[in-house]
């Protein structure tokens, strides 16, 4: 089974996002310097849009199963490589990799869902909009 190259990217993004957001939270490492010497990191910089594209991934991972979902915290986010995880998991590579082709699917589907859900919310939300009747004022 092959992964889901453009669900791939997008969890690449969402843990580039977990990282450098801290679980969510924006939490910067700032550079100072003290006696001629530079401390910190650099500042990743998140818009509006990646933050709420890594919170729907965020949500389409927790809505997998715990299996899938270990697989793919631990592919993304895990230091030490495939066997750091399948050390961890005690599973083969071959379940790992299994594990994440299921995942790409779920995943692409509850994203899919959440677009037709939000489809007709926008178009009313537009409908609403255009039933108001302005008044002006005049004095």
């Amino acid at each position: 089974m092959q992964r889901i190259k453009w669900v791939d990217e997008r969890l690449q993004q969402w843990a580039h996002w977990r990282f450098a957001s801290s679980g969510g939270y924006r939490s910067p490492d700032f550079v100072y310097r003290e006696n001629g010497y530079t401390f910190g990191g650099k500042i990743t910089e998140i818009n509006a849009d990646m933050e709420r594209q890594a919170i729907d991934m965020d949500q389409a991972i927790a809505s997998l199963p715990s299996d899938l979902s270990k697989a793919v915290i631990a592919y993304y986010t895990w230091e030490g490589g495939m066997s750091t995880i399948t050390e961890k998991l005690r599973v083969t590579r071959a379940t790992v990799h299994r594990r994440l082709c299921h995942a790409d699917v779920r995943i692409a589907d509850w994203l899919d869902e959440k677009a037709k859900r939000e489809v007709p919310i926008k178009a009313q939300s537009r409908q609403i909009s255009s039933n108001f009747n302005y008044a002006t004022y005049t004095n």
